[in-house]
């Protein structure tokens, strides 16, 4: 089998060629085939149609809608919501209760609000309505580990590998004394406590709030692992691979299906922004398509107040996987440094890119840490599944999702070293090559056989 396995200073993951192959061909698919694209965003939302939120246990089990797009862009939001933020949230609110909307709950200065019949087109004029009396207000925007869900119907969908990493090294102190919060679908509990110990340390909270991945859980338990269950799981592994000594605080804002939204991932960044023990380094391996180019307005509040409160934490989020130049959140805000994956020094083919991405990495086939259970995938014989089973602690997964988490690591690595964060991020720069439309490129790889 022949294996992509960068030889440099910077990291030693493994990548496995043959799982990536596939991984490839199909989020090239999705990027740029418009009719499978449209196919996956219908079974998207009737998955997930009649899904509601149950208060004090979830933020995102929510049903969707499209959304008005120009070109072949999939934006999507949780059905019948809006966010309105700011100090003239309170009135708006009060204003959208009287014509039938609910407070879903708050999150800093966002409020959010629902009325489940509510259509796309009203969902809209309010938002319009109120930006026109100077209130800020959007669209609940899906933000997931892909535009639009990389793993539905088993495309791109991990692959068991051969090709394990050694067991965690004892002794190894890059990381040491760095916290890193990882904002995403939460992670496995059999996952942490694994005996390879890439992920000792990692708490899990199994409470009905807590940050535990469900695995199965969208719509109902089948037996079957969700589209993107293992997502938190799989990138904690990779930072570790990375920063082995540093400290892990993973945050559910993903459900097992890999959808969240502008209210939820926000909600996790301003609890964030509200803790006294700040995190060195956020990973946000998730990326929102908003209307135009303008920032989901949750997040957007969110990542401002964490700045503020934080000013020396640093943001590092996945520039999405549509194959657009078009600015994906929150990957595009000024204070997140974004990361593409490469193939060579032109972005890969399912890859985001543009003036607004900052570094890239290999990121087909990434082997990391995993969890156990089957997946149940289509073929392509129409009406045919096939079974995956996962039984060894490792997968392969290939996406921005794993390019984003690299450079994460990196960063903790360097500022373990008793770098600030500005200079850990010049030392990076340092360390890379600047290239058109993916920033700079980091790594090496060369290919080796192995059998």
């Amino acid at each position: 089998m022949s294996v992509v396995s960068p030889q440099s200073y910077l990291t030693r993951l493994r990548f496995d060629a043959e799982a990536a192959a596939r991984q490839v061909s199909d989020l090239r698919s999705l990027a740029h085939d418009h009719d499978l694209a449209e196919r996956i965003v219908d079974g998207l939302i009737a998955r997930r149609a009649g899904l509601a939120d149950e208060p004090g246990r979830s933020l995102t089990r929510v049903a969707v809608q499209r959304m008005p797009a120009t070109g072949a862009r999939m934006i999507l939001a949780a059905a019948g919501e809006l966010l309105v933020v700011g100090a003239g949230r309170k009135p708006a609110a009060l204003l959208l209760e009287s014509r039938g909307f609910t407070v879903a709950g708050t999150a800093g200065p966002v409020i959010r609000l629902v009325r489940r019949d509510a259509s796309t087109a009203e969902v809209l004029a309010t938002c319009a309505a109120l930006r026109d009396l100077g209130v800020i207000a959007g669209p609940n925007y899906v933000t997931a580990v892909a535009p639009i869900g990389k793993g539905m119907s088993g495309l791109a969908s991990p692959r068991p590998t051969s090709r394990c990493p050694a067991d965690r090294p004892g002794g190894d102190s890059r990381g040491a004394g760095i916290r890193v919060a990882v904002i995403d679908t939460g992670i496995d509990a059999a996952a942490a406590s694994a005996p390879h110990g890439w992920l000792d340390g990692i708490r899990v909270d199994d409470s009905a709030a807590g940050n535990r991945d469900l695995l199965d859980a969208i719509p109902v338990p089948d037996g079957f692992l969700d589209e993107a269950a293992g997502h938190g799981t799989f990138v904690a592994g990779i930072i570790r691979q990375a920063a082995p000594a540093c400290e892990i605080v993973a945050i559910k804002a993903l459900d097992s299906d890999g959808i969240g939204t502008d209210f939820s991932v926000a909600d996790a960044l301003f609890r964030l922004a509200d803790a006294d023990q700040a995190p060195d380094l956020v990973n946000l391996s998730l990326a929102c398509l908003a209307d135009e180019t303008i920032a989901p307005v949750a997040i957007d509040a969110a990542l401002d107040a964490l700045s503020q409160r934080h000013p020396d934490t640093l943001v590092i989020a996945a520039a999405g996987n549509d194959g657009s130049t078009t600015p994906a959140w929150p990957a595009a805000s000024k204070s997140v440094l974004s990361v593409g994956a490469r193939d060579g020094a032109r972005p890969a083919a399912y890859s985001n890119s543009g003036y607004w991405v900052d570094f890239a990495v290999p990121a087909d086939g990434v082997v990391s840490t995993y969890v156990q259970g089957v997946r149940q995938v289509a073929t392509a014989t129409p009406g045919a599944w096939e079974q995956i089973e996962y039984d060894g602690g490792y997968a392969a997964w290939s996406g921005t999702s794993f390019a984003a988490p690299q450079v994460t690591g990196l960063l903790a690595d360097l500022r373990s070293k008793g770098l600030s964060p500005g200079r850990a991020v010049a030392e990076l720069k340092r360390r890379s090559v600047k290239a058109t439309e993916v920033g700079r490129i980091l790594e090496s790889p060369q290919a080796t056989a192995d059998s």
